[in-house]
């Protein structure tokens, strides 16, 4: 029962990952070391080599979108599939048994 109900969160846990882009992260605060900032606006970076603008920013975090929901539906793929393996075994132990 415990590994039934850990597989059932990780699928829940790899669905909300995914759907974090479309909630949570559909606007994305932008911030240079914990300043917002607003459009037109740069930031140095920390060891002062280059600058980032408000826009290249928002554009990184707009890329990294589709990579955090791939990345949930893989993690809830792979509670979906210890799930049936889990349930599979149960059924075959179950009819050796018998």
């Amino acid at each position: 029962m415990r590994s039934r109900l850990a597989q059932v969160g990780l699928i829940v846990a790899g669905l909300l990952i995914a759907l974090y882009p479309f909630t949570l992260g559909a606007s994305p605060e932008v911030d240079c070391r914990g300043v917002p900032m607003g459009p037109g606006q740069t930031c140095a970076k920390a060891d002062g080599s280059a600058m980032e603008t408000y826009e290249k920013r928002v554009a990184a975090a707009n890329a990294a979108k589709p990579i955090v929901v791939v990345i949930g539906l893989a993690v809830a793929g792979f509670g979906v599939a210890l799930l049936v393996g889990s349930s599979r075994r149960r059924e075959a132990a179950g009819a050796t048994a018998d």
